[in-house]
């Protein structure tokens, strides 16, 4: 019995040792604080175009109609959209820990007829031609940030779309330590 809660209190050990190590520290503090350094999120870029929310099909996935066809989505029609570097759990066939929450998040943020800004990074399609955008409210929120912040999605860097991936990365990385969302649940 003793020997078990040894190695136990080990093996806790050994975990919370890996964690410190693998969170980014600040190189100025001696001590080595644990706090994530996170980028302020940017503000909707100048190329980016205005588009009207159809409907929500889960956490990283919608449809949407631009208000004026542009380069990227050049027709006024329905167009499928992705979010790029942004994974959530699935919905279907069966619902994943956190799928349904993670599609409510995205419900929420973007309800059908809402305004969303989009914006590409350097694909356009992916290979289920669904448009890669990066995606904001009117008030300038970072929509795919969002998600990964609240513990919605995980970080899903598929080059060359990558612009983002930092920001991303540090958000997941302070949403995990937090316990939010997925990180806490599944």
């Amino acid at each position: 019995m003793i020997r078990q809660f040894a190695i136990g209190i080990l093996c806790l050990a050994a975990v919370a040792v890996a964690i410190w190590l693998a969170v980014p520290r600040d190189p100025g503090d001696p001590v080595g604080s644990t706090a994530v350094a996170v980028e302020d999120p940017p503000g909707i870029p100048d190329d980016a175009f205005e588009m009207t929310v159809e409907s929500v099909h889960d956490g990283d996935t919608l449809r949407a109609h631009v208000a004026k066809p542009n380069g990227v989505v050049t027709d006024a029609g329905s167009t499928r959209v992705r979010l790029i570097g942004v994974d959530t759990p699935e919905i279907a066939p069966e619902p994943e820990c956190w799928g349904t929450e993670a599609t409510a998040r995205l419900r929420a943020l973007l309800p059908p007829g809402s305004t969303v800004w989009g914006a590409p990074d350097r694909e356009v399609l992916d290979r289920y031609d669904r448009h890669l955008l990066y995606l904001w409210t009117p008030d300038g929120l970072f929509v795919n940030a969002e998600l990964v912040a609240q513990g919605d999605a995980a970080v899903l860097p598929v080059a060359p779309n990558t612009r983002h991936e930092t920001l991303l990365r540090s958000l997941e990385a302070e949403a995990s330590m937090a316990g939010r969302g997925q990180w806490g649940a599944c």
